[in-house]
C-alpha cells in the first residue's frame, strides 16, 4: 500500500480525497496548522518522519480578486514558495510529488480548448502564481505530477463553491444575474479524487505527466449561466437564471474569457451533468 503525505487536508479536495481513499493508501494528512509549506524544514522533518511513498500537495490559495493587492505575498507564498518547498524535498528524497494547478494559466484568447501542450499566458496574479508553481515543480523534480483542473465543487455544504452559492441564493431570491461570456469546465471533487488516484496506482507511467482533469462538457461549452441553469433545473427551484454581461460585475482580478481545458490523456473524467447530479442528490 503506497504511503501519501497530503497537505492542507482541511481543504475541500483533500477532505474528499481522504475520505474515498482512506481504505486504499496509507494516507498521513496534515493542515496548514501541522505542516507549514512554507517552511522547508517542516517538510523535510515530516518526511524523515513519515518516509512517505508521495507527496499529494491540495494547498492553495484561491481568492482571485485578493491576490491582485492585499493578499498578493500570500498568494506567492502559498502557490509558489510552497510548491518549491515540497518538489525540492521531494526531489531530494527521491519521492514522487503531484501537485494541482488551474485553467488560469491560460489567458483565454485561445477561443477553443487548451490541451496538456498550450503555451501557459496567465493575466492574473493567481495564475501567474500556479505558472511559476508549474515551473518550480518541474525545475525541481522532473517527475513532479502537474494536475490542472478548473472550478472544484464537492464536499457537500461544509464548503464554498459555486453550487453552494447558487442554491443558498437560490432560497430568498426570485432572479440571480449570472455571467454568460466566461467558458470553462467545472470539476467534481469526487471525479477528481478518482482520476488522481488512478495516477498514484499507476505513477511509474505518468511521472513528469502534466494532467487536464476537469468533467467533460458537450463540445466543450459551458458558461457560469448553463451550469447554474442545470443546478436550478436538477433542485426544481423556482428561481429564474437571468443571463449577463461580464462588464456588469466589476473585479480587481481579470479572467480568462475562454479556459475550457481537454483532456488527452488515457484516464478519462464522465459528464459534468452525471456528477452534478449525484452531487445534489447527496446534498
Amino acid at each position: 500500500m503506497k504511503k501519501i503525505l497530503l497537505t492542507w487536508a482541511n481543504g475541500m479536495l483533500a477532505t474528499d480525497f481522504v475520505d474515498r481513499h482512506k481504505n486504499d493508501f496509507e494516507i498521513f494528512s496534515y493542515d496548514k496548522n501541522t505542516l507549514d509549506i512554507m517552511d522547508i524544514e517542516s517538510i523535510e522533518n515530516k518526511v524523515k518522519e513519515i518516509h512517505p511513498d508521495i507527496i499529494l500537495n491540495c494547498a492553495a490559495y484561491t481568492a482571485v480578486d485578493d491576490a491582485e493587492d492585499i493578499w498578493k505575498l500570500l498568494n506567492y507564498h502559498i502557490n509558489t514558495l510552497g510548491v518549491y518547498n515540497l518538489a525540492k524535498i521531494s526531489n531530494t528524497y527521491a519521492i514522487d510529488f503531484i501537485t494541482f494547478s488551474t485553467d488560469y494559466v491560460f489567458d483565454g484568447k485561445k477561443e477553443s480548448w487548451y490541451n496538456e501542450n498550450d503555451i501557459c499566458n496567465p493575466i492574473n496574479e493567481y495564475g501567474m502564481s500556479k505558472y511559476l508553481w508549474e515551473i518550480f515543480a518541474l525545475k525541481e523534480n522532473k517527475n513532479a505530477i502537474i494536475v490542472r483542473t478548473s472550478w472544484l465543487y464537492g464536499w457537500w455544504k461544509e464548503f464554498k463553491n459555486f453550487v453552494n452559492t447558487i442554491l443558498r441564493l437560490s432560497e430568498t431570491k426570485s432572479e440571480l444575474k449570472v455571467i454568460n461570456e466566461q467558458f470553462w469546465n467545472p470539476t467534481y471533487t469526487v471525479d477528481l479524487s478518482l482520476a488522481v488516484s488512478q495516477v498514484i496506482k499507476n505513477i511509474e507511467k505518468y511521472r513528469g505527466s502534466i494532467f487536464h482533469f476537469s468533467n467533460e462538457t458537450e463540445n466543450n461549452d459551458i458558461s457560469w449561466f448553463d451550469f447554474a441553469c442545470e443546478i436550478i433545473t436538477m433542485q426544481e427551484k423556482n428561481t429564474k437564471i437571468i443571463p449577463c454581461q461580464i462588464s456588469e460585475y466589476q473585479t480587481k482580478a481579470q479572467r480568462p474569457n475562454f479556459s475550457k481545458l481537454i483532456n488527452d490523456s488515457d484516464i478519462k473524467l464522465r459528464n459534468w451533468k452525471e456528477w452534478l447530479k449525484d452531487y445534489l442528490d447527496n446534498l
